[in-house]
C-alpha cells in the first residue's frame, strides 16, 4: 500500500512540475506572455475528473443527476472561470474583475441545468414529489464544492500580474497542503493513538495533525527562502510571521477540506472517490485539502499585501 502510494504520488509530483513549468515558460513576455494557459487546461481535466466522481458517488441515493450533462456543464463553469488568462493583461476596468467570471461560470452552469429539467420534465412520469429540486441541488453542490478551488486558481495564478509570483503563489499553496498531508500520513502511522474524527475518517488521528502542522509550514517555508529565491529569483516581502501563520491556517484549512470530503463519502457509504490512482484513491481525494485551502491561501495573500521583488 504504502509502496503504491508512493509510486502514485512520484507521478503526480513530477507531472505537476512539468505542466507548471511549462505554464511559466509560456507566460513569460518572450514567448505568449499569457499566464494560466497550461493551468486552464490542467484544471479543465480535473474538474470534469472530479464532477465525475462526485455524480458517481451520488449513485448511491434513489434520485440520480445526469452525468454527462453535469460534467459538461463543470467544464463550462472552468472555462468562463479562466477566461481572464487569454487577456495578456486584463482591462482594468473590466466590471466582472477575476472572481466575477467564477461566479458567471456557475450561473451559465445552474442554467444549462435549469434548461435541461424543463425540456425533459413530465408530471406523469414523476415518481416522487421533489426529484427536480434534488437533481438540481446536486448538480448546484457540484458546482459550488469545485468552485471553491477553480474559481480562486486564477487569482492566485494572476497574483499582482506577476508570471513568476503567481507561480509561485500556486506552489505555496500545493507544497503546504501536499507536505502537509504526508507529515500527517506518516506520523499518524507512526505514532497516532488518539482518534481525531473516527465517525468520518478513523485513520486519521490528533498526532497526525500536528505532524500536518509541522509539514504545512514546512512546505510554506520551502517554496519561501529557497524555491522562490533560487529558482525564481523572486524575493517575497512579508514578515516572518507571515509564512508561518500561512502554513497554520492553510494546513487547517486542508485538514477540514478532508473531512468535507470524508463526510461525503461516508454518506455516500464508499471509501474512495475512484480507484483509477493506486494507494490514493480518486481525484477528489487527491485535491480535497485543496478546496478548502485554495480560498484561505487567497485570502492571506491579500491581506498581508506587497510586491514581490526579484
Amino acid at each position: 500500500m504504502l509502496g503504491r502510494r508512493l509510486i502514485s504520488a512520484a507521478i503526480i509530483i513530477s507531472t505537476m512540475t512539468l505542466l507548471l513549468g511549462l505554464d511559466f515558460w509560456l507566460g513569460t513576455n518572450e514567448k505568449l506572455g499569457r499566464p494560466g494557459l497550461v493551468l486552464c487546461l490542467l484544471a479543465i481535466v480535473l474538474a470534469a475528473m472530479a464532477a465525475s466522481e462526485l455524480v458517481d458517488l451520488f449513485e448511491n441515493v434513489a434520485c440520480r443527476v445526469n452525468h454527462n450533462l453535469v460534467v459538461g456543464a463543470s467544464i463550462a463553469m472552468v472555462c468562463i472561470a479562466f477566461a481572464p488568462v487569454l487577456w495578456r493583461d486584463q482591462p482594468i476596468d473590466c466590471p466582472l474583475g477575476k472572481f466575477g467570471w467564477a461566479l458567471s461560470g456557475i450561473v451559465v452552469a445552474l442554467v444549462i441545468m435549469f434548461v435541461f429539467e424543463m425540456s425533459n420534465f413530465d408530471s406523469a412520469l414523476a415518481t416522487a414529489k421533489g426529484e427536480v429540486i434534488d437533481r438540481l441541488g446536486r448538480s448546484a453542490f457540484v458546482f459550488v464544492y469545485l468552485s471553491m478551488l477553480f474559481a480562486f486558481l486564477v487569482p492566485h495564478r494572476l497574483m499582482q500580474n506577476s508570471n513568476g509570483l503567481g507561480l509561485i503563489s500556486i506552489i505555496l499553496l500545493i507544497s503546504t497542503v501536499k507536505l502537509s498531508d504526508s507529515f500527517a500520513y506518516f506520523v499518524g502511522k507512526t505514532y497516532g493513538t488518539i482518534k481525531l474524527a473516527p465517525k468520518l475518517s478513523p485513520g486519521k488521528t490528533v498526532q497526525g495533525s500536528l505532524g500536518a502542522l509541522v509539514g504545512g509550514c514546512i512546505g510554506a517555508a520551502i517554496v519561501v527562502y529557497l524555491i522562490a529565491p533560487l529558482i525564481f529569483g523572486i524575493t517575497i516581502e512579508k514578515p516572518w510571521w507571515w509564512f508561518l501563520i500561512y502554513g497554520i491556517l492553510v494546513t487547517c484549512a486542508g485538514m477540514v477540506g478532508d473531512l468535507a470530503e470524508s463526510l461525503i463519502k461516508r454518506d455516500a457509504n464508499t471509501k474512495d472517490s475512484s480507484s483509477w490512482l493506486p494507494g490514493l484513491g480518486g481525484i477528489l481525494d487527491i485535491m480535497d485539502s485543496m478546496v478548502f485551502a485554495a480560498p484561505v491561501s487567497f485570502l492571506l495573500w491579500i491581506v498581508a499585501d506587497s510586491p514581490a521583488t526579484t
